[in-house]
């Protein structure tokens, strides 16, 4: 069955790859109007994901701690998906300065300056304004989610809230790996539980990405899926497609012309940090068999948290709003022939 895998996803990984570097922009929803609630929520949702990007590179440039650096590429993708709904809803920019550290909103503006004052005491508490940017984005998605039924929002916020689930489970790692056990700063403390509890996310301090990961991996108690990752060191990026299924069986009298109506196959593409990287998933649809028209679109999907404990042995760890599934999959190579290579580049790096 190794053998098998391997070969699936190598045939697959040519229409995967081709795609996953495209224009992220799914088909076009039909558009409402805003109400003053949610053109507020969407106005503040754009500046506050700019006082996460800003916090992040500062607290880099103070630390040096690549996580930081890592999720604060992630935060500049949320904001530009976040301008694109403001373009969508011909609502005015609130930035009008790409500076660090400068805002429209002036309470915004005075947080920016309290939490690079407290990150600024140690790298604990610079973990901890992490956590604390997390749980308030957390919170104000669900929010802005809560008072709208405008589609494109709910989709676009719902898939901003996956990556900071995962953007808060990285940071709770790091400050428990140093012996501290994390509190709440704004969400129940019971919430922040259900959204790190059972996920073993190691800071991977003896080990970081390389070249030598690039092979087909998956989980021998699925068969038939399986994922093929790429690391790209001199751009600090992975790619990784995902193979798989629905999430359930289609009806007996569905009809498909070409492979199997359950298949799924995703895409997701990030900056990695040591061990770890944060991957934003995206589906590619409305393609026809080799065929260039109609044009395929990629649709934001949710989120990936991908780790690596050694050569061997990894697991991607997934939040998916859309299915609302989140979950754990620890993943082995297929093969061990790029073993060596990897251990050598690793050594390199340390």
């Amino acid at each position: 069955m190794k053998t098998l895998t391997a070969i699936v996803i190598a045939i697959l990984v040519t229409l995967s790859c081709s795609y996953s570097w495209a224009a992220q922009n799914g088909p076009e929803i039909p558009t409402g109007s805003l109400n003053e609630t949610e053109t507020a929520d969407l106005v503040l949702m754009r500046e506050e994901e700019k006082l996460a990007r800003d916090a992040y590179i500062t607290l880099y440039d103070l630390w040096g701690m690549k996580l930081f650096l890592n999720i604060s590429s992630s935060e500049q993708k949320h904001m530009d998906a976040m301008l694109k709904m403001l373009n969508r809803y011909s609502i005015a920019d609130p930035v009008a300065s790409d500076e660090t550290g400068s805002f429209s909103d002036s309470s915004l503006a005075a947080l920016y300056q309290e939490l690079i004052d407290r990150g600024d005491d140690s790298k604990l508490e610079a973990l901890q304004v992490g956590a604390y940017v997390e749980e308030m984005d957390i919170r104000d998605l669900r929010s802005a989610i809560a008072y709208t039924d405008e589609a494109p929002l709910i989709n676009s916020y719902s898939n901003l809230l996956a990556a900071s689930r995962n953007h808060l489970r990285i940071f709770v790692s790091h400050i428990e790996s140093l012996g501290v056990d994390y509190v709440a700063q704004i969400l129940n403390q019971s919430d922040v539980d259900d959204i790190v509890s059972d996920y073993n996310v190691i800071p991977g301090e003896n080990f970081t990405m390389n070249a030598g990961l690039n092979d087909a991996w998956y989980y021998p108690e699925t068969d038939g899926q399986g994922f093929l990752i790429t690391v790209y060191p001199d751009q600090a990026t992975v790619f990784l497609a995902w193979f798989t299924f629905d999430t359930e069986l289609p009806s007996e009298d569905s009809v498909v012309a070409l492979g199997d109506l359950g298949q799924r196959w995703m895409t997701a593409q990030g900056s990695y940090n040591g061990g770890q990287a944060v991957l934003d998933i995206h589906f590619t649809v409305g393609g026809v068999f080799d065929s260039d028209d109609p044009k395929p679109e990629n649709i934001p999907a949710g989120s990936i948290l991908l780790q690596f404990e050694d050569c061997a042995s990894g697991s991607v760890t997934y939040d998916i709003p859309s299915i609302d599934r989140a979950g754990v999959i620890p993943i082995i190579r297929v093969g061990t022939d790029n073993i060596p290579l990897c251990q050598e580049l690793n050594a390199i790096t340390q």
